[in-house]
């Protein structure tokens, strides 16, 4: 029988190099990105929306969602299998009443750098149009495209994550990327104490994932490759001052501040982002 935990957390910080470690684990199954989540929720909204809304049990939709993952995960052969989403962490709730043992790794980074990864893997793929965060005009336009709260790549996830440590905190275990590539073997220990899994010796000099069938519906290439050793060695910054010093000032690194999650957590994070329209 398969045990299910997962992965979330923003963009750009570290989760595709957090699955190419992992796996290197014999019982662990980890992957850049899967329909599950969507799968999920369609198949809700399908029973909720139809007649079948007053014949379907709880207990049968929970079986139908089970079903939704051992059917996906029948090709993999270890027993422990991670499954990645940016939106998983807006579905705590659903997750523990699933696998009540169930945690969620979520790898975050500052957003001025997150903001630069996206503009520096497009820049190196300039023949192609950039299907993941949609092509703008200029690089501030494409900035506030994804900072958009309504629906921005790195806007949602924000705030997702902070929905999720909000609901359910003892679920997640947040991971600073600067972290993990200075201390992995440290940061490390800590996940698999989080995971309440036995420790796994990992060999970070030889670190391998990629995904090109992925990187290719997106046109950018080596978007979810990972060098082999593991070391933190961030781009040169190629962002305009003026949205370093914007996304600076808006300090969005909750997790390097002391942050306690509370019930009025969306309505600060509207007033939060029409602070800076």
């Amino acid at each position: 029988m398969k045990s299910y935990y997962f992965i979330s957390g923003l963009p750009r910080s570290g989760s595709t190099l957090l699955s190419g470690i992992l796996k290197q684990n014999p019982n662990f199954y980890a992957g850049v990105y899967s329909p599950i989540e969507s799968l999920i929720e369609a198949v809700i909204d399908i029973i909720t929306n139809t007649e079948n809304n007053f014949t379907v049990t709880e207990d049968h939709r929970k079986s139908l969602l089970y079903g939704m993952f051992d059917g996906y995960y029948k090709h993999a052969d270890e027993p422990v299998i991670f499954d990645s989403s940016r939106a998983w962490t807006r579905k705590t709730n659903i997750l523990k009443e699933l696998f009540s043992y169930t945690k969620i790794l979520c790898p975050v980074r500052d957003i001025v750098s997150i903001l630069n990864s996206f503009e520096v893997i497009s820049s190196k793929n300039p023949f192609y149009t950039n299907k993941l965060t949609e092509y703008r005009g200029n690089v501030f336009m494409r900035c506030d495209g994804m900072m958009d709260k309504e629906g921005g790549i790195i806007a949602d996830p924000w705030m997702s994550l902070q929905e999720g440590y909000a609901f359910n905190p003892e679920m997640i275990m947040l991971i600073e990327y600067e972290k993990l590539c200075k201390k992995p073997e440290e940061i490390m220990k800590e996940v698999y104490e989080f995971l309440e899994q036995p420790y796994y010796s990992h060999d970070f000099e030889n670190v391998e994932y990629s995904n090109e069938n992925f990187d290719k519906v997106c046109n950018l290439k080596d978007l979810h490759t990972v060098r082999k050793k593991v070391e933190y060695k961030p781009p040169k910054c190629i962002l305009p001052p003026e949205i370093v010093k914007k996304y600076k000032e808006m300090n969005m690194e909750f997790w390097r501040t002391g942050y306690k999650p509370d019930a009025d957590i969306i309505q600060k994070l509207d007033k939060k982002f029409i602070e800076y329209k």
